[in-house]
């Protein structure tokens, strides 16, 4: 059974609510896939130390240990099982998940498309109905809730059932953080339709396939450019209205190149704060990025421990 949960609207309240999690008897099991990686340990630590969670590093003991030695990152807390071949530590990640003896898997120093061959084979039944798909939660100084962005990480040009799905994995994650209902808004250059520009002609499409799934507290509005899905006096001086205009929860996209574009000048120069994590099996991968602050990483593995709980929650087979 769904329990709603007061609305997160800011990467400090994602870690916040992971810590609190954790509190109450819900801390959840990281494996990492090859770990003898510093961004992934470090990030792991610290989220250790404010007591988020637990972790199984698979991987090369004796570079998990110089790694650990020489940067001062404490592991001691950490059960490590000598893994040295990339693939079987991948393997073993994955299946210590797909036992239900791990909530979350971390990409560690092994290939995403390795991680999510294992993760997607017959062998382990952790695929959905749905694609994997990436959603980049992001805390932007000036908007007054987070934006997600979707998918910047493994479709690059999604067709519109894959949209769909990316729709559905995206509404995941944020009713995971207790947003509902939630906006969707369907990117565009444009905000009406015009023959030149074909992600607005697809719209009304994408709303009605949408529909005709069923899925509640979901609200989609299409085609929107960014500036009117997130600001309302612009929406309001185009004469734009409607339920998504200036307060989107998802900013759907229709390329990787645009998502990365978006949300890396974003995360770049304007100080945004990133937490990202790959949903659509049925168990939520973490990614972080050598490129990524200390608070991007450990708001990432803390997003992934949060959405762990709301699949459990929810007894996740797809989108409640």
């Amino acid at each position: 059974m769904e329990t709603q949960i007061k609305p997160i609207t800011s990467s400090d309240q994602i870690i916040e609510a992971a810590a609190r999690l954790a509190q109450t008897g819900q801390k959840k099991m990281v494996a990492v896939a090859g770990a003898q990686d510093v961004d992934v340990i470090g990030a792991l630590s610290s989220a250790n130390a404010d007591g988020i969670l637990d972790a199984t590093l698979f991987g090369d003991k004796s570079k998990i240990d110089e790694i650990a030695d020489k940067e001062n990152i404490d592991i001691s807390k950490f059960d490590v099982v000598d893994t040295p071949d990339a693939l079987q530590a991948t393997y073993e990640a994955v299946k210590m998940a797909a036992e239900g003896n791990a909530d979350v898997v971390m990409k560690g120093f092994v290939s995403t498309s390795a991680l999510l061959k294992t993760v997607l084979s017959k062998e382990f039944n952790l695929r959905t109905k749905n694609t994997v798909s990436h959603t980049a939660v992001l805390d932007i100084p000036g908007y007054h809730k987070l934006l997600s962005m979707t998918d910047g990480g493994m479709v690059v040009r999604p067709d519109l059932d894959q949209k769909i799905q990316i729709i559905e994995n995206a509404v995941l994650v944020n009713k995971a953080l207790g947003i509902c209902p939630v906006r969707v808004a369907l990117a565009s250059a444009v905000d009406g339709e015009y023959k030149s520009v074909p992600s607005s002609l697809e719209c009304k499409k994408l709303i009605k396939m949408f529909d005709e799934r069923g899925i509640k507290d979901v609200l989609l509005q299409g085609p929107l450019a960014f500036d009117t899905a997130t600001y309302k006096d612009i929406a309001r001086s185009k004469n734009i209205e409607g339920p998504v205009v200036g307060e989107a929860d998802i900013y759907l996209v229709s390329s990787l190149e645009e998502c990365n574009i978006i949300a890396k000048s974003l995360i770049n120069f304007a100080d945004t704060v990133f937490a990202g994590v790959i949903t659509g099996a049925r168990v939520p991968i973490s990614l972080v990025s050598r490129t990524d602050t200390l608070k991007n990483k450990k708001a990432s593995v803390s997003i992934a421990c949060l959405v762990a709980e709301y699949y459990k929650t929810i007894g996740f087979g797809g989108v409640s």
